[in-house]
């Protein structure tokens, strides 16, 4: 019975993952139908932090590591869009190759040198890293300095960006890639390992594996995937800003992934798109309400915020997986 619920459980997970990319494939439809173009940048928006939250979940959901800099990456993924443009190279394909290295030998630097500590200690390392990146491009007065840059979106050949449903769907597309790249990994020795090691690193070395090495190559991954989400936010908002690798906007993804549930292929992008409806939703709800605090609509989702981590263990997934557990337990199925 609770194999047979393990396994329909993770089939479950995947295909609300599916599901959820198909809504967004077929987004753009109803958006025209209904005659509401704003909703696609909101779609966009999304994914594209959505996106960088399944890249964390790698290493914060499945691998124990608490990361609190890994909006360094999406910045760092950015500026690489940025500064290529500034010398002259629009291809966005070699942004995203950019991207991918840039990222790559940072994220080893960075895992390599935190995860020799653990717990308070790594957290803060991660923290430093990324606020030494934050202060690096603030000081950068060639590319924009503390103003940040504008930038024209990257031209990808065949995709013509400024047709925005050729951009909304080369972001779904990168999208879906790294979904069934993260669903490989998950399922991979690899992904086992790296759950292994989040439970029990010790006895995990005992097996004569190498947890340090499953942790930096989980990190670099994770690493590279929030770069190839910021060099696509470049080209979507066409404009580049230290203010996108803040502290707080790692703050964000680690909110986004306990929304939606830790652990969990489908979490980071369910959190994403309650986390963006509620940011639209509450401030019209409290302007309506109490309009002077309309823009401090962080006071009613602290409270959800509170409820979801008290009542809703393992977050919306968690709810969604016990609920269809019991609906299978009251029908019998497995018995």
């Amino acid at each position: 019975m609770d194999l047979f619920k393990f396994l329909w459980t993770g089939v479950k997970e995947q295909q609300m993952l599916f599901g959820l990319l198909t809504g967004f494939a077929l987004f753009p439809i109803y958006t025209a139908y209904a005659d509401l173009p704003f909703w696609n940048d909101v779609a966009m928006r999304i994914m594209l932090l959505g996106m960088a939250a399944m890249g964390l979940n790698l290493i914060l959901g499945y691998g124990g590591m608490v990361s609190f800099g890994h909006a360094a990456f999406v910045g760092i993924g950015a500026y690489c869009a940025g500064i290529s443009q500034f010398y002259g190279l629009n291809n966005g394909w070699a942004h995203l190759g950019l991207s991918l290295g840039v990222c790559g030998i940072l994220g080893l630097v960075i895992s390599f040198l935190a995860l020799r500590t653990s717990g308070i200690y790594f957290i803060m390392i991660t923290l430093a890293f990324a606020q030494m990146l934050f202060f690096l491009f603030v000081s950068l007065e060639q590319y924009g300095g503390d103003d940040g840059m504008s930038i024209n979106r990257a031209d990808f050949m065949l995709f013509d960006l400024y047709n925005p449903l050729r951009l909304y769907y080369l972001i779904w597309s990168a999208l879906l890639i790294i979904s069934v790249i993260l669903l490989f990994i998950v399922h991979s020795r690899f992904g086992v390992v790296l759950r292994a090691i989040n439970n029990n690193e010790s006895r995990v070395e005992a097996l004569g594996l190498s947890p340090l090495r499953y942790k930096v190559t989980g990190y670099i991954i994770s690493a590279m995937i929030c770069g190839v989400a910021g060099t696509l936010f470049a080209s979507w908002q066409e404009y580049v800003s230290p203010d996108i690798m803040h502290w707080s906007r790692s703050g964000e993804l680690m909110i986004i992934i306990i929304l939606g549930g830790l652990a969990t292929l489908a979490g980071p992008l369910l959190g994403a798109v309650v986390f963006f409806i509620l940011e639209e939703l509450l401030p019209e709800l409290l302007n309506l309400v109490a309009p002077s605090y309309a823009e401090n609509w962080m006071i009613i989702f602290g409270p959800i915020m509170i409820f979801v981590v008290l009542f809703a263990r393992g977050g919306l997934m968690g709810w969604v997986s016990r609920l269809a557990a019991r609906r299978m337990s009251d029908h019998g199925v497995g018995q």
